[in-house]
Protein backbone atom coordinates (compact mmCIF):
# COMPACT_ATOMS: atom_id res chain seq x y z
CA UNK A 1 0.00 0.00 0.00
CA UNK A 2 1.22 3.59 -0.86
CA UNK A 3 2.83 5.07 2.20
CA UNK A 4 0.40 8.22 1.87
CA UNK A 5 -2.47 5.96 2.48
CA UNK A 6 -0.54 4.11 5.20
CA UNK A 7 0.29 7.79 7.32
CA UNK A 8 -3.46 8.83 6.19
CA UNK A 9 -5.39 5.30 7.78
CA UNK A 10 -2.91 5.48 10.72
CA UNK A 11 -4.08 8.92 11.83
CA UNK A 12 -7.34 8.77 11.04
CA UNK A 13 -8.26 5.04 12.08
CA UNK A 14 -9.57 6.24 15.87
CA UNK A 15 -12.04 8.44 14.33
CA UNK A 16 -13.44 5.66 11.42
CA UNK A 17 -13.81 3.00 14.59
CA UNK A 18 -15.51 5.64 16.42
CA UNK A 19 -18.07 6.21 13.63
CA UNK A 20 -18.27 2.44 12.69
CA UNK A 21 -19.24 1.51 16.35
CA UNK A 22 -21.28 4.36 16.71
CA UNK A 23 -23.50 2.86 13.46
CA UNK A 24 -23.15 -0.59 14.80
CA UNK A 25 -25.17 0.77 18.12
CA UNK A 26 -27.81 2.99 16.23
CA UNK A 27 -28.76 -0.47 13.83
CA UNK A 28 -28.95 -2.72 16.95
CA UNK A 29 -31.29 -0.12 18.51
CA UNK A 30 -33.73 0.47 15.31
CA UNK A 31 -33.60 -3.70 15.55
CA UNK A 32 -34.99 -4.04 19.19
CA UNK A 33 -38.48 -4.39 19.36
CA UNK A 34 -39.01 -2.62 22.57
CA UNK A 35 -40.83 0.86 21.11
CA UNK A 36 -38.01 2.90 21.73
CA UNK A 37 -38.08 3.68 17.87
CA UNK A 38 -40.47 4.87 15.45
CA UNK A 39 -40.98 4.55 11.51
CA UNK A 40 -42.32 7.67 9.78
CA UNK A 41 -43.37 5.39 6.52
CA UNK A 42 -44.09 8.95 4.54
CA UNK A 43 -40.50 10.04 4.55
CA UNK A 44 -38.17 6.71 5.77
CA UNK A 45 -37.26 8.91 8.89
CA UNK A 46 -36.44 6.29 12.03
CA UNK A 47 -36.82 8.31 15.56
CA UNK A 48 -34.98 7.12 18.60
CA UNK A 49 -36.67 6.85 22.08
CA UNK A 50 -34.72 9.95 25.14
CA UNK A 51 -34.05 6.43 26.04
CA UNK A 52 -32.09 5.53 23.02
CA UNK A 53 -30.77 8.76 22.06
CA UNK A 54 -28.86 9.01 25.67
CA UNK A 55 -27.02 5.75 25.08
CA UNK A 56 -26.21 6.49 21.58
CA UNK A 57 -24.23 9.51 22.92
CA UNK A 58 -22.72 7.50 25.95
CA UNK A 59 -21.25 5.49 23.23
CA UNK A 60 -19.96 8.51 21.29
CA UNK A 61 -18.70 10.56 24.24
CA UNK A 62 -17.08 6.84 24.87
CA UNK A 63 -15.06 6.98 21.29
CA UNK A 64 -14.13 10.24 22.12
CA UNK A 65 -12.38 9.51 24.65
CA UNK A 66 -11.05 6.75 23.29
CA UNK A 67 -9.54 8.47 20.49
CA UNK A 68 -8.29 11.02 23.05
CA UNK A 69 -6.34 8.33 24.73
CA UNK A 70 -4.78 6.83 21.49
CA UNK A 71 -4.15 10.69 19.87
CA UNK A 72 -2.50 12.67 22.82
CA UNK A 73 -2.05 15.52 20.47
CA UNK A 74 -6.21 15.93 21.42
CA UNK A 75 -5.79 16.62 24.47
CA UNK A 76 -2.45 18.39 25.14
CA UNK A 77 -1.49 21.68 27.21
CA UNK A 78 1.52 23.69 25.13
CA UNK A 79 3.60 26.56 26.49
CA UNK A 80 6.34 28.75 24.45
CA UNK A 81 8.77 30.89 25.69
CA UNK A 82 11.92 33.16 24.70
CA UNK A 83 15.22 33.06 26.40
CA UNK A 84 17.26 35.54 25.86
CA UNK A 85 21.26 36.61 27.04
CA UNK A 86 22.35 39.11 28.96
CA UNK A 87 20.24 42.32 29.61
CA UNK A 88 22.34 45.58 30.84
CA UNK A 89 19.26 48.45 31.41
CA UNK A 90 21.83 50.92 32.41
CA UNK A 91 25.60 52.89 31.23
CA UNK A 92 25.03 53.64 27.02
CA UNK A 93 22.11 51.71 26.58
CA UNK A 94 20.37 53.99 29.56
CA UNK A 95 21.72 56.93 27.96
CA UNK A 96 20.16 55.81 24.36
CA UNK A 97 16.71 55.10 25.70
CA UNK A 98 17.11 58.67 27.83
CA UNK A 99 17.71 60.54 24.23
CA UNK A 100 14.94 58.79 22.74
CA UNK A 101 12.94 59.58 25.09
CA UNK A 102 11.61 55.88 24.66
CA UNK A 103 11.72 52.49 27.33
CA UNK A 104 11.50 51.05 25.33
CA UNK A 105 13.84 52.03 22.45
CA UNK A 106 15.84 48.34 22.88
CA UNK A 107 12.87 46.52 22.18
CA UNK A 108 11.29 47.60 18.92
CA UNK A 109 12.66 45.42 16.18
CA UNK A 110 11.44 42.57 18.52
CA UNK A 111 8.08 43.38 19.39
CA UNK A 112 6.40 40.66 17.26
CA UNK A 113 8.45 38.33 18.47
CA UNK A 114 7.91 38.44 22.18
CA UNK A 115 4.05 39.26 21.70
CA UNK A 116 4.61 34.90 19.66
CA UNK A 117 5.53 33.83 22.92
CA UNK A 118 3.20 33.11 26.44
CA UNK A 119 6.59 34.77 28.22
CA UNK A 120 9.98 35.73 27.98
CA UNK A 121 13.25 34.93 30.54
CA UNK A 122 16.44 36.37 30.46
CA UNK A 123 19.50 37.51 32.88
CA UNK A 124 19.53 41.11 34.04
CA UNK A 125 22.83 42.50 34.43
CA UNK A 126 21.72 45.90 35.99
CA UNK A 127 19.97 46.68 39.06
CA UNK A 128 17.46 48.73 39.78
CA UNK A 129 18.70 50.87 43.17
CA UNK A 130 15.48 53.69 43.32
CA UNK A 131 17.25 55.89 41.94
CA UNK A 132 17.70 57.28 38.15
CA UNK A 133 21.25 58.43 38.00
CA UNK A 134 23.43 56.43 35.85
CA UNK A 135 27.67 56.71 34.18
CA UNK A 136 26.87 56.17 30.82
CA UNK A 137 31.02 55.89 30.53
CA UNK A 138 32.94 52.66 30.65
CA UNK A 139 31.73 52.36 34.64
CA UNK A 140 31.71 48.64 35.40
CA UNK A 141 29.12 49.41 38.26
CA UNK A 142 25.56 48.86 36.75
CA UNK A 143 22.15 51.39 38.14
CA UNK A 144 18.92 51.20 35.88
CA UNK A 145 16.77 53.74 35.35
CA UNK A 146 13.39 53.26 37.20
CA UNK A 147 11.39 53.62 33.68
CA UNK A 148 13.29 51.61 32.00
CA UNK A 149 11.72 48.28 33.21
CA UNK A 150 8.81 49.11 31.11
CA UNK A 151 10.38 47.38 28.26
CA UNK A 152 10.86 44.04 30.26
CA UNK A 153 6.59 44.27 31.27
CA UNK A 154 5.91 44.77 27.91
CA UNK A 155 7.41 42.38 26.51
CA UNK A 156 6.30 39.23 28.66
CA UNK A 157 9.47 38.97 30.90
CA UNK A 158 7.67 36.82 33.51
CA UNK A 159 11.30 35.60 34.94
CA UNK A 160 14.22 36.93 35.26
CA UNK A 161 18.15 35.86 36.52
CA UNK A 162 19.27 38.06 38.68
CA UNK A 163 22.26 35.72 40.29
CA UNK A 164 25.18 37.44 38.11
CA UNK A 165 28.38 39.38 39.36
CA UNK A 166 26.56 42.41 39.16
CA UNK A 167 24.13 41.66 41.27
CA UNK A 168 25.25 43.81 44.39
CA UNK A 169 26.58 47.15 42.58
CA UNK A 170 24.48 49.00 44.08
CA UNK A 171 25.10 46.89 47.38
CA UNK A 172 22.21 45.13 49.51
CA UNK A 173 20.07 47.65 49.44
CA UNK A 174 19.82 47.54 45.17
CA UNK A 175 19.13 44.20 45.40
CA UNK A 176 16.25 44.41 48.05
CA UNK A 177 14.51 47.29 46.04
CA UNK A 178 15.56 45.36 42.93
CA UNK A 179 13.87 42.05 44.17
CA UNK A 180 10.76 44.32 45.75
CA UNK A 181 10.68 46.14 42.01
CA UNK A 182 10.61 43.15 39.90
CA UNK A 183 7.59 41.91 42.46
CA UNK A 184 5.71 44.90 42.19
CA UNK A 185 5.96 44.75 38.07
CA UNK A 186 4.71 41.37 38.46
CA UNK A 187 8.29 39.62 37.11
CA UNK A 188 9.79 36.85 39.49
CA UNK A 189 13.50 36.41 39.87
CA UNK A 190 15.91 33.36 40.66
CA UNK A 191 19.71 33.47 42.07
CA UNK A 192 19.55 35.70 44.80
CA UNK A 193 18.07 36.36 48.43
CA UNK A 194 18.64 37.64 51.62
CA UNK A 195 19.89 34.47 52.44
CA UNK A 196 21.56 31.82 50.78
CA UNK A 197 18.25 29.46 51.08
CA UNK A 198 16.05 32.12 49.27
CA UNK A 199 18.49 31.88 46.72
CA UNK A 200 18.25 29.03 45.63
CA UNK A 201 14.60 29.15 45.87
CA UNK A 202 12.49 28.32 42.76
CA UNK A 203 10.58 30.99 40.73
CA UNK A 204 7.58 28.80 39.08
CA UNK A 205 5.70 30.34 35.95
CA UNK A 206 2.78 27.75 34.84
CA UNK A 207 1.32 29.02 31.86
CA UNK A 208 -1.73 27.02 29.97
CA UNK A 209 -1.47 24.66 32.35
CA UNK A 210 2.37 23.35 32.02
CA UNK A 211 3.91 24.16 34.86
CA UNK A 212 8.05 25.16 34.27
CA UNK A 213 10.30 25.94 37.40
CA UNK A 214 13.39 28.02 36.73
CA UNK A 215 16.88 28.07 39.44
CA UNK A 216 19.72 30.20 38.71
CA UNK A 217 23.29 30.25 40.20
CA UNK A 218 26.67 32.43 39.06
CA UNK A 219 30.56 31.84 38.94
CA UNK A 220 30.75 35.22 41.27
CA UNK A 221 28.84 37.45 44.10
CA UNK A 222 30.47 40.19 43.29
CA UNK A 223 32.79 41.45 40.53
CA UNK A 224 35.49 39.99 42.01
CA UNK A 225 35.83 36.98 39.02
CA UNK A 226 34.21 34.66 41.68
CA UNK A 227 36.81 35.26 44.62
CA UNK A 228 34.41 36.61 47.69
CA UNK A 229 31.19 34.72 48.46
CA UNK A 230 28.15 35.57 50.45
CA UNK A 231 24.73 35.14 51.22
CA UNK A 232 23.37 37.00 49.03
CA UNK A 233 24.03 35.22 45.39
CA UNK A 234 23.64 31.39 44.69
CA UNK A 235 26.70 29.71 43.07
CA UNK A 236 27.50 27.30 40.93
CA UNK A 237 30.26 25.15 43.09
CA UNK A 238 27.60 25.01 45.33
CA UNK A 239 26.42 21.29 44.10
CA UNK A 240 24.91 19.74 47.09
CA UNK A 241 22.10 22.86 47.08
CA UNK A 242 21.48 22.63 43.28
CA UNK A 243 20.96 18.78 44.08
CA UNK A 244 18.17 19.79 46.77
CA UNK A 245 16.60 22.21 44.80
CA UNK A 246 16.14 20.25 42.01
CA UNK A 247 15.05 17.12 43.91
CA UNK A 248 12.33 19.19 45.43
CA UNK A 249 11.16 20.36 42.27
CA UNK A 250 10.87 17.01 40.63
CA UNK A 251 7.07 15.73 42.13
CA UNK A 252 5.80 19.07 41.29
CA UNK A 253 7.49 20.77 38.13
CA UNK A 254 6.29 19.78 34.54
CA UNK A 255 9.64 21.51 33.34
CA UNK A 256 12.60 22.35 35.22
CA UNK A 257 15.33 25.39 33.92
CA UNK A 258 18.55 25.70 35.41
CA UNK A 259 20.15 29.31 34.28
CA UNK A 260 23.90 29.57 35.08
CA UNK A 261 25.91 33.21 34.66
CA UNK A 262 29.64 31.54 33.96
CA UNK A 263 32.12 31.16 31.90
CA UNK A 264 35.12 33.20 30.54
CA UNK A 265 34.54 35.93 28.94
CA UNK A 266 34.90 36.61 24.75
CA UNK A 267 35.41 32.77 24.17
CA UNK A 268 33.36 30.56 22.11
CA UNK A 269 33.75 27.27 24.07
CA UNK A 270 32.85 26.81 27.45
CA UNK A 271 34.78 26.29 30.50
CA UNK A 272 35.02 23.09 33.17
CA UNK A 273 32.81 24.98 35.97
CA UNK A 274 30.50 25.56 33.52
CA UNK A 275 30.44 22.10 32.26
CA UNK A 276 30.56 20.44 35.63
CA UNK A 277 27.52 22.67 36.62
CA UNK A 278 25.41 22.10 33.63
CA UNK A 279 26.10 18.48 33.88
CA UNK A 280 25.43 18.17 37.14
CA UNK A 281 22.06 19.96 37.06
CA UNK A 282 20.87 17.59 34.12
CA UNK A 283 22.14 14.42 36.20
CA UNK A 284 20.09 15.77 39.37
CA UNK A 285 16.95 16.07 37.02
CA UNK A 286 16.81 19.55 35.07
CA UNK A 287 15.33 19.36 31.88
CA UNK A 288 17.62 22.27 30.34
CA UNK A 289 20.58 24.38 31.21
CA UNK A 290 20.57 27.99 29.72
CA UNK A 291 23.99 29.96 30.33
CA UNK A 292 25.09 33.77 30.29
CA UNK A 293 27.75 35.51 30.97
CA UNK A 294 30.96 35.59 28.19
CA UNK A 295 29.06 38.13 26.27
CA UNK A 296 29.82 36.05 23.20
CA UNK A 297 27.34 32.70 22.50
CA UNK A 298 28.73 29.82 22.84
CA UNK A 299 28.69 25.94 21.78
CA UNK A 300 25.64 23.81 22.27
CA UNK A 301 25.46 20.53 23.97
CA UNK A 302 22.79 17.47 24.02
CA UNK A 303 23.81 15.96 27.11
CA UNK A 304 23.00 12.02 27.92
CA UNK A 305 22.83 12.04 31.89
CA UNK A 306 24.35 8.40 32.97
CA UNK A 307 22.62 5.81 35.30
CA UNK A 308 24.01 7.57 38.40
CA UNK A 309 20.82 9.81 38.21
CA UNK A 310 17.71 8.11 39.00
CA UNK A 311 14.88 8.03 36.23
CA UNK A 312 11.58 10.17 37.39
CA UNK A 313 8.97 7.72 38.86
CA UNK A 314 6.72 8.87 36.09
CA UNK A 315 8.46 6.76 33.94
CA UNK A 316 8.53 8.92 30.39
CA UNK A 317 10.54 7.91 27.11
CA UNK A 318 14.23 8.68 27.35
CA UNK A 319 13.97 11.29 24.59
CA UNK A 320 10.65 13.38 25.62
CA UNK A 321 10.19 14.00 28.86
CA UNK A 322 11.91 13.66 32.50
CA UNK A 323 11.79 10.27 33.03
CA UNK A 324 14.86 7.55 32.11
CA UNK A 325 17.81 9.29 31.32
CA UNK A 326 17.33 11.22 28.08
CA UNK A 327 19.34 13.82 26.53
CA UNK A 328 18.77 17.47 27.45
CA UNK A 329 20.28 20.64 26.01
CA UNK A 330 22.97 22.75 27.06
CA UNK A 331 22.98 26.21 25.92
CA UNK A 332 26.52 27.11 27.80
CA UNK A 333 25.86 30.75 26.50
CA UNK A 334 23.18 33.18 24.88
CA UNK A 335 26.08 35.87 24.50
CA UNK A 336 24.30 39.86 25.09
CA UNK A 337 21.05 40.76 24.14
CA UNK A 338 20.43 44.05 25.31
CA UNK A 339 24.61 45.50 25.69
CA UNK A 340 26.59 48.53 24.62
CA UNK A 341 29.28 46.72 23.45
CA UNK A 342 29.83 48.06 20.19
CA UNK A 343 33.41 46.79 19.90
CA UNK A 344 33.21 43.88 18.22
CA UNK A 345 31.27 42.04 15.80
CA UNK A 346 31.00 38.81 18.51
CA UNK A 347 29.62 41.18 21.63
CA UNK A 348 27.06 42.81 18.95
CA UNK A 349 25.76 38.65 18.68
CA UNK A 350 23.62 37.11 20.67
CA UNK A 351 21.61 34.14 20.43
CA UNK A 352 17.82 33.89 21.18
CA UNK A 353 16.03 30.68 22.23
CA UNK A 354 12.03 29.95 21.14
CA UNK A 355 11.45 27.26 23.43
CA UNK A 356 8.00 25.11 23.09
CA UNK A 357 7.12 22.56 25.47
CA UNK A 358 3.81 20.13 26.10
CA UNK A 359 2.63 17.52 27.61
CA UNK A 360 -0.58 15.43 27.51
CA UNK A 361 -3.03 15.86 30.06
CA UNK A 362 -4.64 12.76 31.64
CA UNK A 363 -8.20 12.00 31.12
CA UNK A 364 -11.18 13.47 32.79
CA UNK A 365 -11.68 12.15 36.15
CA UNK A 366 -8.84 9.89 36.39
CA UNK A 367 -5.34 9.27 36.16
CA UNK A 368 -3.05 7.89 33.46
CA UNK A 369 -2.87 4.37 34.16
CA UNK A 370 1.10 4.34 33.04
CA UNK A 371 2.12 7.69 34.94
CA UNK A 372 -0.42 8.55 37.99
CA UNK A 373 -1.58 11.68 38.49
CA UNK A 374 1.56 13.34 37.28
CA UNK A 375 2.87 13.90 33.43
CA UNK A 376 5.92 15.48 32.94
CA UNK A 377 6.30 17.56 30.18
CA UNK A 378 8.26 17.32 26.82
CA UNK A 379 9.94 19.32 24.74
CA UNK A 380 8.71 19.95 21.55
CA UNK A 381 11.27 22.43 19.63
CA UNK A 382 13.72 24.97 20.40
CA UNK A 383 14.65 27.41 17.44
CA UNK A 384 17.88 29.40 17.19
CA UNK A 385 16.72 32.74 16.30
CA UNK A 386 20.03 34.65 16.13
CA UNK A 387 20.57 38.76 16.55
CA UNK A 388 22.55 41.34 16.09
CA UNK A 389 23.15 44.66 18.78
CA UNK A 390 23.07 47.87 16.84
CA UNK A 391 23.13 51.23 17.93
CA UNK A 392 24.28 50.78 21.57
CA UNK A 393 21.47 49.37 22.84
CA UNK A 394 19.16 47.72 20.40
CA UNK A 395 18.81 43.81 19.22
CA UNK A 396 17.56 42.92 15.75
CA UNK A 397 16.94 39.99 14.06
CA UNK A 398 20.06 38.84 12.09
CA UNK A 399 19.63 38.81 8.42
CA UNK A 400 20.29 35.42 6.36
CA UNK A 401 24.26 35.67 6.25
CA UNK A 402 24.90 36.92 9.72
CA UNK A 403 22.80 34.26 10.95
CA UNK A 404 24.61 31.59 8.96
CA UNK A 405 27.79 33.43 10.56
CA UNK A 406 26.69 32.83 14.09
CA UNK A 407 25.53 29.16 13.90
CA UNK A 408 28.45 28.20 11.36
CA UNK A 409 31.13 29.89 14.69
CA UNK A 410 29.36 27.63 17.52
CA UNK A 411 29.14 24.49 14.85
CA UNK A 412 25.27 24.28 14.12
CA UNK A 413 23.55 24.01 11.12
CA UNK A 414 20.28 23.78 12.03
CA UNK A 415 18.05 26.46 13.13
CA UNK A 416 14.99 23.95 15.25
CA UNK A 417 16.21 21.19 17.25
CA UNK A 418 14.17 18.86 18.66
Amino acid sequence: MDKKYLNLLKKYWPVAIAILFALAIALELIQRDDNQYTVNNQNSEVKLSEGAQDELWGFYNKAQDFRGRENPAINKSTATFLAVGDIMLSRNVAQKVKDANDPLLPFHPLTPLFQSVDFSFGNLESPFSGKDTFNSTGSMVFNAPRDNIKGLVENKFKILNLANNHALDQGAPGLDYTIKYLDENNIKHIGVGLTLNDAWMPAVIEQNGVKICFIGASYASINDSGKTTNDYVARIEDLDRLKSSILNLKSTCDFIVASMHAGTEYTTKPNQSQIDFAHKAIDFGADMVIGAHPHWVQTIEKYCPTTSSPPFQGGVSAESGRGGYGCKYIFYSLGNFIFDQMWSQETREGLTLKIQISKSNPPAGGQNELQGSKVPASLDSVELIPIIIDNYSTPRLADEKETKKILERIGEKQTILK
